[in-house]
């Protein structure tokens, strides 16, 4: 089991403080809600446009689309009437808070961001991102009502029920809102590490789950599980609001559903399983790019802490591929 009271204390942004802590076991409970068809939608950052696209797909769906945002859905928006019509848009479904709300919500600046980044993500894009967090808390402190209460009432997790299937619906992984287990590098490394296998077994067998459906790392991922109760899965659908891709400007959500994807969405759809009359799959949201990067640009000029870390991703895609959210090929997470 993860015990966050035990990681060592590093700097503010790498930091995993203990109550983002949880054990897998909180997942073994009546499910919160069920659904025919469920969007998870992770990593919005603020990208109305997106969610514009995404509420339009559901619209393609026969009997609509349960919407569950599972984090960081503010990011980009450091604007005050943006920051509102994302809180509002987002908290009329069902949210859970990712480190990005968390930290908004409090006041102690430990854990900067709290993404608990990798020693692979380089010190300036860690500082930056703690300045991003910094300025999100202000303009989220000006508002009125404050927001910020909303947001630290948001739970970490929760159980969904599609058809046959039970799913744990997390931000980060099975044991943190932070954790990076379900990165697609730590996923895929499980077909040759015993450790890795034997911990992502026990995550299912103690949280009475089939799947896991998570964000946070910012890259997507669909890895399957082999337990002794079956195969299991976790899919990262990387960030609803950003580009995911070479080469490409989409953002991708994830699709779980006792129906396969409609012929209306099928030229959306990445990549996907079946798995006892479910289907989970990966779907692109086709946002208005250009226009999402000119209202970036007007809250984060050039040389602003967000534009040096993410707009050449905006506009260009990461230095990703589907090959390597599937395990094909390795590549370390992108910034």
């Amino acid at each position: 089991m993860f015990d966050a009271a035990a990681e060592p204390l590093l700097a503010p942004g790498r930091s995993c403080p203990p109550h983002y802590g949880y054990s897998p076991r909180v997942f073994a409970r009546d499910a919160d809600f069920s659904a025919d068809t469920l969007y998870v939608i992770g990593g919005l950052y603020g990208n109305v446009l997106a969610l514009d696209a995404i509420e339009h797909m559901a619209a393609r769906e026969r009997g609509g689309a349960q919407f569950v945002f599972n984090g960081d859905f503010h990011w980009f928006d450091a604007e005050p009437a943006l920051f509102a019509e994302v809180q509002r848009r987002v908290l009329a479904h069902t949210a859970l808070r990712g480190n990005v709300e968390t930290e908004i919500a409090g006041d102690d600046e430990t854990a900067g961001c709290g993404c608990a980044y990798p020693e692979s993500v380089p010190d300036d894009d860690v500082a930056r991102s703690n300045a991003i967090l910094a300025r999100l808390r202000g303009v989220a402190s000006a508002l009125d009502p404050d927001p910020r209460a909303a947001l630290a009432a948001l739970p970490m997790y929760a159980v969904a029920a599609v058809g046959a299937l039970r799913l744990g619906i997390v931000h980060g992984d099975a044991w943190s809102l932070a954790g990076w287990r379900f990165a697609h590098d730590a996923l895929h490394a499980a077909q040759s590490d015993d450790g890795q296998r034997l911990r992502l077994a026990h995550a299912f067998e103690l949280g009475a789950v089939d799947g896991y459906a998570c964000s946070h790392t910012c890259a997507p991922a669909l890895a399957c599980v082999g337990t002794p109760g079956g195969d299991r899965f976790v899919v990262n659908n990387g960030a609803a609001g950003m580009a995911n891709f070479a080469g490409s400007t989409f953002g991708v959500i994830t699709r779980i559903a006792t129906r396969a994807v409609p012929a209306a969405l099928q030229p959306q759809r990445l990549y996907g399983l079946h798995e006892r009359g479910v289907w989970i799959d990966a779907l692109t949201v086709p946002f208005d790019s250009a226009a999402w990067l000119a209202r970036f640009d007007s809250i984060w000029p050039a040389g602003s802490e967000a534009a040096l870390s993410y707009r050449p991703r905006l506009a260009q895609g990461p230095a990703f591929s589907i090959d390597a959210a599937l395990g094909r090929v390795a590549v370390h997470c992108p910034a």
